[in-house]
């Protein structure tokens, strides 16, 4: 299966993309970013970032909506929609610090990292045989001690990204097209591949049909309404109807039918 690259379509202008899209180098002083070309919404995967050349605080890795601002460093107090483990050892989540412990990170640091988008959970290390989230009994094949990715939350469309501001400053991707530094955890896809795995099944939150009764036989229908929301914040992709509502009215002077047979005023 194929993995992802690095979008030259989707970074900051100060960010230069090379080795067929999978290094992406600083070449101002100013903060920038850069997303993969794929994103994922359900399933396990492991991916690693090698961190060439690390000087600048504003540097990190991890995981973006489509449409969060790729200039603004994830330490940012008003974001949303990011988790970024950063050079200074602590990770991001919505612009707050969720997990600190890591230490700062040096030029040639690879950082791992593995992602359970269905249960909305990361961990990351350093270099193959760290700590997943700096504690030895955290670990992502059994689910412990991931970090909460926030407002990345369930059907939300998650972009591997990486965030750079120094000048000549550059992390490796490594998505799974060649050998990783450390093991991939059970249960997890080896890289983070293209093609998304996007949930299917619309959720109706709400619907609705009244009908009422009487001894006109003529039936006539007033009104009927859908309405179809998304979320345009975050580019999901599942289809959610939050509300659909049929209403049906005749004379309103004659109540029961002559019959004498049940009215029926009100469905849900």
């Amino acid at each position: 299966m194929a993995n992802t690259r690095w979008n030259s379509a989707d970074r900051s202008a100060n960010i230069a993309l090379t080795g067929s899209d999978l290094i992406a180098t600083c070449t101002s002083g100013v903060q920038g970013g850069v997303r993969a070309v794929d994103k994922q919404v359900l399933n396990k995967f492991y991916w690693e970032c090698t961190w060439n050349v690390a000087t600048g605080g504003g540097a990190g890795v991890g995981l973006a909506n489509s449409l969060l601002v790729l200039s603004n460093a994830p330490t940012g107090s008003t974001l949303i929609g990011l988790c970024a483990l950063m050079r200074n050892g602590s990770v991001y989540v919505d612009g707050s610090i969720a997990a600190s412990g890591f230490g700062v990170i040096s030029s040639g640091a690879v950082i791992c990292i593995a992602v359970d988008l269905t249960a909305r959970l990361i961990w990351f290390r350093i270099g193959g045989g760290g700590n997943w989230n700096t504690v030895a009994s955290n670990n992502p094949a059994t689910g412990v001690g991931g970090i909460v990715l926030g407002a990345l939350g369930n059907a939300i469309p998650a972009y591997p990204t990486a965030w750079i501001n120094t000048l000549n400053d550059q992390i490796t991707a490594n998505f799974g097209d060649t050998a990783f530094t450390g093991a991939v955890p059970s249960g997890y896809t080896s890289g983070f591949t293209a093609g998304a795995s996007v949930p299917t099944n619309a959720l109706a939150s709400q619907a609705l049909a009244e009908h009422w009764l009487t001894t006109d036989p003529d039936a006539r229908i007033t009104q009927v309404v859908a309405e179809h929301w998304t979320s345009v914040a975050s580019g999901n992709l599942q289809a959610v109807v939050t509300f659909v509502a049929l209403e049906h009215w005749t004379s309103v002077a004659v109540v029961v039918p002559a019959a004498g047979g049940p009215m029926v005023t009100m469905i849900h």
